[in-house]
């Protein structure tokens, strides 16, 4: 998938200057919501191997780049918002990040809903567990930064046009 100009996770701010950084360096991301964030946005562009990298499951904890790739083959992520973070900050050693992740499968669109835990190890943080729950076939919400035209470039960063994907 192309890089996209923005980046995926909603921040509006430019690709490399948000979740790529931490893309191109796994463990440094400053804070649990900045880590899940570029998690979501490695969802978004298949960086499985940053997925990986990123955790320290207790129910998984030899899951591979395949095992993530393959359970994630038909999703496409196109929306993140983040509803609650309680800790998780530079100087704290864990946190907790409630968020919605809008995802479409096939002509299906859904929503994850997830509180997720995170864990500052050795100066780095790493998704530790989530709760969540999957709606199928709820309708997007857009928000004011998804204004895109139909010929626009999709906001989920496929490259295609916004009316032959997420629109």
């Amino acid at each position: 998938m192309a890089t996209p100009v923005n980046c995926p996770c909603g921040t509006n701010a430019p690709y490399e200057m948000c979740c790529g950084m931490y893309h191109h360096n796994p463990g440094t991301a400053p804070t649990a919501e900045a880590l899940m964030r570029s998690r979501y946005s490695a969802f978004a562009l298949n960086d499985f191997h940053y997925i990986s990298s990123t955790q320290k499951l207790k129910n998984a904890p030899k899951q591979s780049d395949a095992d993530i790739a393959e359970s994630n083959r038909e999703t496409q992520w196109i929306k993140l918002e983040v509803t609650e973070t309680v800790d998780g900050l530079e100087k704290d050693k864990e946190g907790m990040v409630a968020f919605s992740a809008h995802f479409k499968e096939g002509k299906h669109i859904g929503r994850l809903s997830e509180r997720s835990l995170f864990k500052k190890i050795k100066g780095s943080w790493f998704y530790i567990s989530g709760e969540h729950e999957i709606e199928k076939n709820t309708p997007l919400v857009k928000s004011p930064t998804m204004n895109v035209g139909r010929n626009d470039p999709c906001v989920c960063g496929s490259g295609k046009k916004y009316k032959k994907c997420c629109g």
